[in-house]
């Protein structure tokens, strides 16, 4: 099974594409907004040369990047290569990484090569389409404009939900209360909802974690 990565059009020239290709992807070519790679509805990847990383500190896009791309449920910044900082100060260069992962709960990962962030790309979208049963309808923490779309936000934040699923079950069960009480049986008679993908909801909807 080959996974889908979803690549913004202005990364195209960086030739990512095509060692995505030769380790087996699939490519949907995009203009997108928040990003450069969308691995699946809740991951995101922002990929910088090291380079570019240093002028977006010294221009000030890099947190504007960042406040974007945390969205995302599982926002990912990729730093490709490393080179002479150029005279540029090590504090505001680990801060601004402090930055990224504290503030903005951003995972950072460095790679050598264009390779190997290809190769970074197509594990990580193989784990979360595959494994993690992941679509690539894009779910990003923005400001729904209406209840109704507040109450899909919510329901498709449950495990193997998208945006669709969760229409169907509102459209089913009415309030999402009556879908956060149901049993078993009745979230089956849902469209496209395996007895696999329900035992997953109602075990994370009855699994006690915290506290008293």
């Amino acid at each position: 099974m080959n996974p889908t990565v979803r690549v913004d059009k202005r990364e195209l020239r960086s030739g990512i594409k095509d060692y995505l290709k030769n380790f087996g992807c699939k490519i949907e070519e995009k203009n997108l907004d928040i990003s450069d790679y969308i691995l699946s509805d809740r991951t995101a990847v922002e990929r910088k040369t090291f380079q570019d990383f240093i002028s977006s500190l010294k221009d000030l896009r890099f947190f504007k990047q960042m406040k974007e791309l945390s969205k995302f449920e599982k926002p990912i910044l990729l730093i490709e290569g490393f080179e002479a900082m150029g005279g540029w100060n090590e504090s505001s260069f680990f801060g601004a990484l402090s930055s990224a992962i504290l503030d903005y709960n951003i995972s950072v990962i460095w790679t050598k090569s264009k390779k190997e962030s290809a190769n970074f790309l197509y594990m990580s979208a193989k784990r979360e389409q595959f494994k993690d049963k992941r679509n690539l309808s894009i779910r990003v923490r923005k400001k729904p404009t209406s209840l109704e779309e507040e109450q899909k936000y919510l329901v498709a934040g449950l495990p193997y939900v998208n945006s669709v699923l969760a229409e169907r079950m509102l459209r089913k069960f009415g309030p999402p209360r009556k879908i956060f009480n149901a049993k078993k049986e009745e979230l089956m008679e849902i469209e496209k909802m395996g007895e696999k993908k329900a035992e997953r909801i109602l075990e994370l909807l009855k699994t006690k974690c915290f506290g008293i």
